[in-house]
């Protein structure tokens, strides 16, 4: 089994009021997979956003 590498990533400034984030892309995986749909296949985004986004003092 190979080892994975590990990377620090990438700044993307993409975020409302040009506010920035740190982007790791997936290496060695060919798939991703989130509740059983695949969401990054040879390291592009399917589109695909399975699940919710949780916020803090909502159910």
């Amino acid at each position: 089994l190979e080892i994975l590498p590990n990377w620090i990533g990438d700044i993307e400034y993409d975020l409302p009021g040009g506010e920035w984030r740190r982007v790791q892309r997936a290496a060695g995986y060919d798939r991703i997979i989130v509740n059983g749909e695949v969401t990054f296949t040879a390291g592009e985004c399917t589109g695909a956003t399975p699940g919710k986004l949780l916020r803090h003092g909502r159910g």
